[in-house]
């Protein structure tokens, strides 16, 4: 059993640790994937790999060193001597202003709720006969497909010389990114989807909005829109990346305490967003990929970060609370359990979005490219659309926009410019695995609209 003998491998290393006098933290990643890369209608990148990274940290009073090693997970000998260097390089690190904590793990927890077994026995004829369906009929000499199809599998446990008991979790994911793109005019729409279980897996949905968006895009006009306010439609992968910024420099107790933020500490209780924006963060939501219990051992359980507009606290990671004496509040995780509460708008295709009758011009723009953060404190994000954008005319025609760049603020954005949210909710994630496996899905809702939505730039082509 996996669990078993990686709980097993890292207890001897603790000893080992504590044969040595030393204070140890230690942190096992072991990740088994498979990446299929498409490119001009062909595969250009058929891999797996299997690889176990083992970060080890070693404790002082006010000092803490760490390395980080890939190991062959069956070369004790190797781990020992990664623990020996984090040992020795301790003496020359640089007094830090706060103690550091140590983990102290109370029980052992062993967390396989994403795990599926059919992602582990996925075959390169499974994820070919996927991608055809998904793209079946579409491409052309004009119009190509590329994209990755990402799976896997990651274990990931934690302990440390304070107790012997080990917090494990074992996940799985699928994340697909397939991208038809026109030769000659240089136009791209996409489709993606991110599953924990291969059942959830639906070629079917990525077929319908290719098709729909293919036949858009080779039969209908472009154009550049005038800069200036727009009512304007986000999807999945545009909300969540709003929403990571917003975790960056919005609800993160160190960036608020190092001046990165755009809250403050009084601001808790106050109303900063929309009445209708309530973010939670709650792990028993299996569709963002959740981890149940923290590095540190400490189950975790649903809270509110927003709760109708009302900013309801920080995230306090442990040693963000040691350096400036804050409470952890159970997130020493990779990755936050989040889903963004519906609206009563239903209606989750843009498909059937842009069959109803509207009384505007309405900009869909599916994807945020090139965005970054303007002006932390002030929560000034800007971006650019790309990838299957849309221009809904209020005469029920449709045009094909060019990229436009937007700088909002988040609270204004989420705030004021806030019209409505699609009732149902998607996951939007990630499947990287280029510094380890890295899982995890957002929840959003399938749309969300915006007004005075401001347009500073706009291309003239593709």
């Amino acid at each position: 059993m996996a669990s078993k003998n990686i709980i097993s491998k890292l207890r001897t290393l603790r000893e080992y640790a504590l044969d040595k006098g030393a204070r140890v933290h230690l942190e096992w990643n072991t990740e088994d994937s498979r990446l299929v890369r498409f490119a001009n209608s062909a595969i250009s990148l058929n891999t797996t790999e299997r690889l176990t990274i083992l970060d080890v940290s070693v404790y002082g009073e006010d000092k803490l060193a760490s390395t980080q090693s890939i190991v062959d997970e069956n070369d004790l000998d190797a781990m020992k001597a990664a623990i020996d260097k984090a040992i020795e390089m301790l003496e020359f690190a640089v007094p830090l202003t706060y103690k550091p904590t140590l983990p102290v793990i109370e029980k052992t927890t062993v967390s396989e709720e994403i795990y599926d077994p059919e992602i582990e026995s996925l075959s390169n004829e499974d994820i070919i006969a996927f991608v055809n369906e998904a793209t079946k009929g579409l491409e052309t000499d004009d119009i190509v497909l590329s994209g990755n199809f990402s799976s896997g599998v990651a274990m990931d446990a934690s302990i440390s010389t304070a107790t012997p008991e080990v917090v494990f979790t074992r996940k799985t994911d699928i994340g697909v990114t397939l991208v038809l793109s026109s030769v000659e005019r240089k136009w791209e729409v996409i489709a993606e989807q991110f599953v924990g279980f291969k059942r959830d897996l639906d070629a079917k949905i990525l077929h319908d909005r290719f098709s729909w968006l293919v036949e858009l895009y080779t039969t209908l006009p472009e154009e550049r829109l005038p800069e200036g306010p727009y009512r304007v439609v986000l999807g999945p992968a545009a909300i969540a990346e709003y929403l990571g910024f917003l975790g960056w420099i919005g609800y993160s107790a160190d960036a608020m305490k190092r001046g990165f933020s755009m809250f403050k500490e009084d601001d808790i209780g106050k109303k900063v967003m929309s009445e209708q924006f309530t973010l939670i963060e709650d792990p028993t939501l299996l569709a963002t990929l959740p981890t149940p219990v923290d590095k540190f051992g400490r189950e975790r359980e649903k809270s509110a970060i927003f709760d109708r507009g009302v900013l309801k606290g920080f995230i306090w990671q442990q040693q963000a609370a040691d350096e400036f004496g804050g409470t952890p509040t159970g997130h020493d995780i990779k990755h936050l359990a989040l889903a963004l509460q519906g609206g009563d708008v239903d209606v989750a295709l843009i498909q059937d979005f842009a069959r109803l009758p509207r009384d505007r011009d309405i900009l869909y723009v599916p994807y945020l490219h090139y965005a970054n953060i303007v002006n932390p404190t002030e929560g000034l994000v800007t971006g650019v659309s790309r990838f299957g954008a849309l221009y809904l005319k209020s005469d029920g025609t449709i045009t094909l926009p060019y990229n436009v760049r937007f700088t909002e603020r988040l609270d204004e954005l989420f705030g004021d410019k806030l019209v409505w949210l699609s009732k149902d909710l998607v996951p939007y994630g990630s499947s990287s695995s280029y510094f380890g496996r890295d899982q995890y899905a957002v929840l959003v809702p399938a749309l969300a609209c915006f007004d005075n939505v401001s347009v500073e730039i706009s291309n003239e082509s593709f």
